[in-house]
């Protein structure tokens, strides 16, 4: 092993950015963005950076566990390795403990873009040498009340977006939903697309199936994991039932809910979001699977710094059978950790051909927004 590349120092930054605007989904209101931020340091003075933002209902991880555990149990695990090696540096973080996705995605983002930088390469083309002219995103429409979504609709459109995607799922009252679906549509008109998450909120098909029925009338280009995401039965059942196109998030964290859906025939789209895979090689592996079923997949986000949003993006540029991103959160974070933001024009997202994730990081922001500062050594 080179000792350039021996994993010396790991430095795990937990820290809280502040949002533009509340961020509320079916089952959480989030007013700043806990997130806690990785940094991987080699012998030989080579550096990278990852990012965790645990979601408790998603990853089943809070902010504070997510860094005890990268703490206390994988950043020490990685300590003297070869940082070269993911796969084998990634399988002993597995090994080490179970679950824990989005404390995983921290240091296995932070290798992949050390690496990368080491070799002059950006992220994309360490992970497939493919590349796409830009990516395009949606802007996402919190639930609110169904004006209230139109007019916020509108402001997305007026920026310049074609895409708006509109967060529903009030449980039983899915009438309200319908309501708030047919306003959007009403104000932006058929040209625009309209994509719709439910985030689990219809929990059941006798919700669901009535739900999708009647929000067909306003066209939604899809219907994201109307029901709870531990009964994929139950999403094949709705997508069997209502003829939508259906797209699998919270059910699928990795290869094997892929394989059951693909197996059930439960979503025509998924979306792939590296905080639910445990990072970019589940990521990849799971995207293989949708595809060889002719599964297109998005890459999608838990809203993130630029650090795991240019991840993300990375993975979308390499993927073949990606279409479409949501990598919203450098746009709705009022002050940031690093410059993504620069990348976006509108809808479209153009990345840097600098090395690894392409990102600069402002120090002085980590500092100010930083809770904690803890460092591991060998």
């Amino acid at each position: 092993m080179s000792r350039e590349f021996e994993i010396r120092q790991i430095e795990i930054i937990p820290c809280r950015l502040p949002l533009r605007e509340p961020f509320v989904i079916a089952y959480a209101r989030q007013d700043d963005i806990p997130t806690v931020l990785v940094r991987v340091t080699t012998e030989g003075g080579l550096t990278g950076w990852g990012e965790a933002t645990p979601d408790p209902n998603v990853t089943g991880e809070s902010y504070h566990a997510t860094t005890a555990v990268l703490q206390h149990e994988l950043a020490p695990t990685l300590l003297g390795h070869d940082a070269r090696d993911r796969e084998t540096a990634l399988a002993k973080v597995d090994a080490r403990v179970d679950a824990v996705p989005a404390a995983k995605a921290g240091l296995d983002i932070a290798l992949h873009d050390l690496v990368a930088r080491a070799y002059g390469l950006p992220l994309w083309t360490l992970l497939s040498g493919r590349s796409k002219p830009y990516l395009q995103i949606s802007r996402v429409v919190s639930m609110k009340a169904p004006e209230a979504m139109a007019k916020d609709a509108l402001q997305h459109v007026a920026d310049g977006f074609q895409t708006v995607k509109l967060k529903v799922g009030e449980g039983a009252n899915w009438r309200r939903d319908v309501e708030r679906i047919a306003a959007v549509r009403a104000a932006v008109g058929r040209e625009i697309k309209i994509k719709v998450d439910v985030n689990q909120g219809w929990k059941t098909p006798g919700n669901a199936i009535p739900a999708i029925r009647a929000a067909l009338a306003s066209s939604p280009e899809y219907i994201e994991q109307p029901v709870d995401q531990h009964d994929i039965e139950a999403l094949a059942e709705v997508r069997r039932q209502t003829g939508a196109t259906i797209m699998a998030d919270e059910c699928v964290h990795g290869p094997r809910e892929m394989q059951r859906v693909v197996a059930l025939r439960a979503a025509d789209l998924v979306n792939i979001k590296l905080m639910k895979t445990g990072g970019i090689l589940n990521a990849l592996k799971t995207n293989a699977i949708a595809e060889a079923a002719g599964i297109r997949a998005q890459i999608g986000t838990m809203v993130e710094s630029s650090i795991a949003s240019a991840a993300g993006l990375h993975v979308a540029m390499a993927m073949a059978n990606v279409q479409t991103v949501e990598m919203g959160g450098p746009l709705m974070i009022t002050e940031e950790v690093g410059d993504l933001r620069a990348c976006y024009d509108k809808d479209k997202i153009t990345l840097p051909d600098k090395p690894g994730l392409g990102v600069e990081i402002d120090a002085a922001a980590v500092k100010r927004f930083s809770e904690a500062w803890i460092t591991i050594s060998a």
